[in-house]
């Protein structure tokens, strides 16, 4: 059904108020947005916005639910961009997705992934939980994949003893993965979101660039080893090696805390 003129106007504003909220957000380094401000911007009054949204809130549940769709879209076109049979390179291709995004996209980043915003409570459900999903079951669609093609070995990280720490429901199109195996997804996850937060908070300036591009490979090859999934069929890309620490700083003492803007609140 095409839209009509008072629709097409309708969703144009909308969208130039979230780009202007991201605008501000990129701009001021953070991830608090305010009505009045973003309402001056686009010389509207500020309960003007309010027909729009319902209020920073409202406004706040967009900008994340956009996020992370924009997050599953670049680890789903990286993931799809590998052939199916080759698990270990569609591991590799989502972790460096995921990093590359977070890179590119501080504020983003930050308002789906890092400290909470003060006073806002998502939602458990709705368009925002929903992007959330989507963009967090790529990493799992892995180890699912391994599973189907009969290549998901034993996990290397299988000390935990208390399968309630690792729940695993079954979707309609997947059996559960076993409790061991999401054990080690979540270490997976939570080591690539500590690689990333450091790099996205300026916490790793103090090594080369060529040297976090080792370090993130080296730990993508030993989370594939973590969960059991095989290696990408090209081989991991060159790793560090004994004796080539040269390209970080002289000493670990010399990283600069804070040393380049970070996204605040």
């Amino acid at each position: 059904m095409q839209q009509t003129r008072r629709e097409l106007h309708r969703e144009a504003t909308v969208q130039e108020i979230k780009d202007t909220a991201l605008a501000q957000m990129r701009e001021l380094g953070t991830t608090e947005v305010r009505i009045a401000d973003i309402a001056r911007e686009m010389r509207m009054s500020a309960a003007g916005l309010y027909r729009y949204f319902d209020g920073r809130d409202g406004l706040l549940t967009a900008l994340i639910a956009d996020s992370f769709t924009s997050l599953a879209e670049a680890v789903e076109q990286a993931r799809d961009a590998v052939p199916a049979d080759d698990v270990g390179g569609r591991l590799l291709a989502v972790a460096s997705a995921f990093r590359a995004w977070g890179v590119a996209e501080p504020q983003r980043f930050a308002l789906i992934l890092g400290p909470p915003v003060p006073g806002y409570v998502a939602a458990e459900a709705g368009p925002a939980a929903e992007a959330a999903h989507r963009a967090m079951i790529a990493l799992k669609s892995i180890a699912y994949e391994a599973q189907a093609a009969g290549v998901l070995a034993e996990p290397r990280v299988a000390e935990l003893a208390v399968p309630d720490l690792a729940v695993e429901e079954a979707t309609a199109d997947e059996p559960p993965l076993p409790p061991a195996t999401a054990h080690a997804l979540m270490h997976t996850w939570s080591a690539l979101h500590g690689f990333v937060s450091l790099e996205v908070y300026g916490q790793l300036q103090f090594c080369t660039g060529p040297y976090r591009d080792a370090l993130f490979a080296s730990l993508v090859r030993l989370a594939a080893d973590w969960v059991g999934l095989p290696a990408p069929r090209a081989g991991w890309p060159p790793s560090i090696v004994s004796g080539t620490s040269s390209g970080a700083a002289s000493a670990a003492g010399t990283a600069r805390t804070g040393s380049s803007p970070a996204p605040g609140r």
